[in-house]
């Protein structure tokens, strides 16, 4: 079973606790630690991110910004949340090499969820294929993405761990 830290979008970085200010631009990356066999998220500002290492030790499985707001931490907006999601993604597929569980449902929950708000479109595909193509609408790009039947559990800790991201 996996195991999730689960975590709020912070108001200060997980590296060198300095308190976020207002419209600054934080940097939310999600790791495997492989010491902990857990997913982590850690929020940085953008320089910092050079020395994400000195707290990771993992694999970083994708990133997304936000812009910090002292409101509400946790509040974005809808069109905010989109493009984040949209991010997130693609990060997935431009970080990683290695084939990871946890990445597998992060990548199956996210291009669903962005289909929904016609970011992705999928093609059609036979029930029993493995894996499902999934175009990005503004580039074109192809995403082979394997299809996962995820637990309400399981996507309860996603949750848990990226906020109200999953649109």
């Amino acid at each position: 079973m996996n195991q999730w830290q689960i975590k709020g979008f912070g108001k200060c970085s997980s590296l060198s606790e300095a308190v976020f200010s207002e419209g600054d631009k934080v940097f939310c990356i999600i790791a495997k630690d492989s010491e902990i066999n857990e997913l982590v998220r850690y929020d940085l500002l953008e320089d910092e991110l050079p020395r994400l290492d000195e707290i990771n030790q993992g694999k970083v499985l994708g990133r997304w910004m936000r812009t910090f707001t002292e409101e509400d931490p946790n509040a974005i907006s809808n069109e905010e949340r989109k493009h984040s999601a949209e991010s997130f993604f693609l990060s997935l597929f431009e970080m990683n090499d290695e084939p990871i569980e946890e990445r597998d449902l992060l990548v199956y929950l996210f291009a669903v969820s962005l289909e929904r708000k016609r970011v992705l479109k999928s093609i059609p595909h036979r029930s029993e294929d493995p894996e499902q193509t999934f175009v990005h609408s503004k580039t074109k790009r192809e995403f082979l993405i394997p299809i996962v039947s995820p637990s309400l559990e399981s996507v309860k800790n996603v949750e848990s761990i990226i906020g109200d991201l999953l649109l």
